[in-house]
């Protein structure tokens, strides 16, 4: 591994962030300033640019240029607004474009964001996920559950546990429709997965560049089966086995992501991929096991640092 001192005294890094109290957002920022770098905390909707035919720039609401020499993303939230999250993720990648290193990139980011996108590159890379219906038509929706008997309905694009529900074909019809028709007035959009019956928790494993660094079961409440921490899950320290640890690392790369949570279930014939999370958590697994990935992730940040400088250097 490289030096990841060198050279980083004046290096300005710039950690996208939505929220100010986030247990990971703030571990980042610590680890940044241990290392004598300047960690700078950037909301993505607080930025602005100016293009012109001869310039152009990004600035804040003082006018004053965004010039850093990396980018880490926390985080940079949840909008329904089409104009809103583009806007966002091309402010990413004009950083990107300016040659600085952004972890993760833009892309990896949205690959994993998008369930039933990341399931495409999950069957691509032949990794073993439930069966999955996307659909705006209830009849299909309705035919789906009675296929798979329980099925979960997602967002498409969501965080956090939220509005996952299980639909089951013991229940009336008329009530399966009205839910569906609601979810399809408010989405536009049905994403059913097939339920997998588990012992009643998942899996989170860590990925930093190519390597798990840990898991945790997340355990649910009593009242619930998504095992989410912010749904009031738990973290239990997980012995990760090699075939959590290969499938984790397959499915960080299927996204193209240089760091993950990916989680996985424990079904009837095996582990089973879930999604992968390209802007993860790292408190979990800080609580459980004692493992702060925070860390990892920046020494991977200034090993790119310093790469991008030997390279500039030989040039």
């Amino acid at each position: 591994m490289h030096d990841q001192n060198q050279n980083v005294k004046d290096a300005k890094i710039g950690v996208v962030l939505t929220d100010s109290d986030d247990w990971t957002a703030n571990a980042f920022l610590k680890n940044i300033r241990k290392r004598d770098a300047k960690a700078l905390p950037i909301n993505l909707s607080t930025l602005s640019a100016s293009i012109s035919t001869s310039d152009f720039s990004i600035f804040n609401a003082n006018l004053k240029d965004s010039k850093l020499d990396a980018v880490l993303v926390r985080d940079v939230g949840i909008s329904f607004s089409l104009e809103t999250i583009s806007f966002k993720f091309d402010l990413l990648r004009q950083f990107e474009n300016s040659n600085i290193p952004v972890l993760n990139s833009p892309t990896s980011i949205q690959n994993a964001a998008n369930k039933f996108f990341s399931f495409y590159l999950f069957k691509l890379a032949h990794l073993p996920i439930p069966q999955t219906v996307i659909t705006s038509e209830l009849e299909v929706a309705l035919k789906t559950i009675e296929k798979f008997r329980i099925v979960v309905v997602k967002p498409i694009f969501g965080s956090q546990g939220k509005g996952i529900i299980k639909l089951e074909s013991s229940q009336p019809e008329s009530d399966l429709a009205s839910k569906l028709a609601e979810l399809l007035k408010e989405r536009g959009v049905l994403y059913l997965q097939e339920f997998v019956l588990n012992p009643g928790r998942d899996i989170r494993v860590f990925v930093v560049d190519e390597e798990a660094l840990g898991a945790i079961y997340r355990v649910p409440r009593s009242d619930s089966f998504i095992g989410n921490l912010s749904q009031g899950g738990t973290p239990v320290k997980c012995e990760l086995t090699e075939e959590m640890r290969e499938l984790a690392i397959s499915a960080t790369t299927a996204v193209g992501a240089d760091f993950a949570g990916v989680d996985l279930i424990e079904g009837e014939g095996g582990l089973f991929l879930l999604e992968v999370n390209a802007t993860p958590s790292g408190k979990g697994i800080k609580l459980a096991c004692g493992i702060d990935v925070t860390e990892r992730i920046i020494d991977l940040l200034f090993e790119r640092i310093a790469d991008k400088e030997r390279k500039e250097a030989t040039e």
